[in-house]
């Protein structure tokens, strides 16, 4: 589900703060998490990347919030910003339903996007899970790097990429 109002906005941003704490204590620092938090996942973040094109989609199980996903679409390749699902219902399949679902948009020709052939997002190098995940969904890593986002913090992370799939 797209995610359009302001109720939803605040129910990604609360989500953010859900798995991110509880999740990424092991990879960040608790001020690193909180400063990620407000510079990428605040309301005033998420409204602001809403109106730059990305777009965010509500991840639901049983009518709940299980987590949510982020893309914004570039000339040559759709950009996984974000995909995060709450660890009560991660490996219930939901990351491989929202890959799905970006291959059946962009291989559709009907919606004129088929020209997208590529799915690329960033991992932490760290993140081991979560790139077993990708792995396993038909990413490779394609290089590395290590950004500088501010306060003297560095993301380490991996650039991965796979091609969209036709269903």
């Amino acid at each position: 589900m797209p995610v359009a109002t302001e109720k939803q906005i605040i129910e990604v941003e609360q989500a953010a703060n859900n798995v991110w704490h509880n999740y990424y204590k092991n990879i960040f620092s608790p001020k690193q998490i909180s400063y990620m938090l407000k510079k990428y996942q605040s309301r005033e973040a998420l409204r602001k990347q809403l109106s730059e094109g990305y777009i965010y989609y509500m991840l639901l199980a049983d009518e709940m919030l299980a987590g949510y996903m982020c893309m914004l679409r570039t000339d040559e390749y759709v950009f996984l910003a974000r995909l995060y699902i709450k660890a009560e219902y991660r490996r219930q399949g939901l990351a491989k339903r929202a890959i799905r679902y970006l291959d059946t948009i962009f291989s559709n020709p009907e919606l004129g996007l088929s020209h997208i052939n590529k799915i690329r997002l960033r991992v932490e190098r760290e993140n081991n899970f979560a790139i077993n995940v990708y792995e396993h969904l038909g990413f490779r890593k394609i290089k590395s790097e290590d950004t500088d986002i501010g306060e003297g913090f560095v993301c380490k992370e991996y650039i991965m990429e796979r091609p969209v799939r036709s269903i």
